[in-house]
């Protein structure tokens, strides 16, 4: 009868890890097939659609569990939302018309937000900063910014830089920066 329950112990024991393991590997795959699939449907190549994929796993890497993908190009940062580009495009695309591009620079950036870009006149990947809280900037390029929250509102540049440097106070909106800001020793932005 021992032996029994010990080799029953023991299988089980070897295969709860896996059965533990599997499900998130599987979910997360799957996830991100699902979100690939959204990419095709909207005309992107298999090549597009993979390339875009990796970027936005690049950033999630980045972001070190502070922000969670929601479509095929949209990283919610729990209260901003991270839009990446498409490779070898200029600007985000919205794959659905429910996720709202609110920094979108060719249409107008959407009262009420500050919008940090990944490079200079509005270009690249952004972050669309809505709620109040302070959210990592995931690049270190040569961008741009747009200050268009409620007047007055004064956002905060934090420094991830060695010797420290003091935080900054960007100027009140309505404010723009379209060329020249260097988000290389950029830790962190507090917006409001």
């Amino acid at each position: 009868m021992r032996s029994k329950i010990g080799r029953f112990l023991a299988v089980v024991a070897m295969a709860l890890p896996a059965a533990i393991a599997v499900p998130g590997v599987a979910g997360a795959a799957a996830d991100r097939s699902g979100f690939t699939a959204q990419a095709r449907a909207a005309g992107l190549s298999v090549s597009q659609a993979a390339g875009l994929q990796a970027e936005v796993d690049a950033y999630l890497a980045n972001l070190a569990g502070r922000g969670r993908q929601v479509s095929p190009n949209q990283i919610d940062m729990n209260g901003a939302m991270l839009t990446v580009t498409v490779p070898g495009e200029m600007h985000p695309r919205q794959f659905e018309s429910s996720v709202p591009v609110p920094c979108d620079t060719r249409s107008g950036v959407d009262y009420g937000y500050f919008c940090a870009y990944q490079k200079e006149w509005g270009a690249g990947a952004q972050i669309a900063m809505y709620n109040c809280a302070n959210y990592p900037i995931p690049w270190q390029t040569v961008g741009s910014w747009i200050n268009n929250q409620t007047t007055g509102t004064r956002p905060v540049l934090y420094f991830s830089t060695t010797p420290p440097r003091p935080p900054w106070t960007m100027p009140p909106a309505y404010a723009v920066q379209l060329t020249g800001v260097d988000w290389t020793p950029v830790g962190s932005i507090t917006n409001c």
